[in-house]
């Protein structure tokens, strides 16, 4: 939809903004007044775009921000032998390319000893690809922070893109994993799945 504004105190100035594929371009012409042209910008931003540069501008809306949820529990784990009562959410927002996480836990077994996210489908080991600083508590806010997914993921001797790990994230093709001493292969496990 197009917006039209009129830009008050300066006589006979009117701006059309026409959005193509959500996106306002702006082009400062050498006619137009440098005013006029940072007010244009000014409109933009406050009607929920974000400017970017200086002098050609692409004024684009604000990145749309998707969630994923791991629930985590021993049942998921790979491992009979795991009867831990323990539970647990990881909950990842992706806006961009800046990847926010949140993992709590509940009932472990004793103080987690390092949490991750691995590739792999549901009951399948799969290698590291990132891992967490985790705080060493069994119960409450194990660890948080973001991913900057404009730069490799690197964890150990593995290395993805960014974009790499968000087709995996989309296609549920990676775990969140929360080990502890009494289960090293990990006590509790969830597939982050797209919300």
């Amino acid at each position: 939809m197009p917006m039209h504004v009129t830009l008050t105190g300066i006589a006979g100035v009117g701006l059309l903004f026409r959005p193509t594929n959500s996106t306002v371009i702006l082009r400062r012409t050498s006619t137009m007044k440098r005013q006029i042209f940072l007010a244009a910008i000014a409109v933009a931003s406050a009607a929920g775009y974000t400017a970017c540069g200086s002098e050609s501008v692409a004024v684009v809306p604000p990145a749309a921000s998707v969630t994923y949820v791991s629930n985590l529990n021993s049942a998921t784990e790979n491992n009979a032998a795991n009867k831990s009562t323990a539970t647990g959410t990881a909950t990842y927002t992706l806006t961009g390319n800046s990847l926010a996480f949140t993992v709590s836990v509940s009932g472990l077994t004793g103080p987690a000893t390092a949490s991750h996210i691995h590739v792999g489908a549901p009951l399948v080991n799969g290698n590291v690809l990132q891992g967490f600083v985790t705080g060493s508590v069994a119960t409450g806010n194990l660890t948080s922070g973001t991913i900057d997914l404009s730069q490799p993921v690197t964890t150990g001797n593995s290395t993805i893109t960014g974009d790499s790990l968000k087709v995996l994230l989309n296609n549920g093709n990676a775990y969140t994993n929360v080990h502890t001493s009494a289960f090293a292969g990990g006590e509790i496990r969830g597939q982050i799945v797209k919300q």
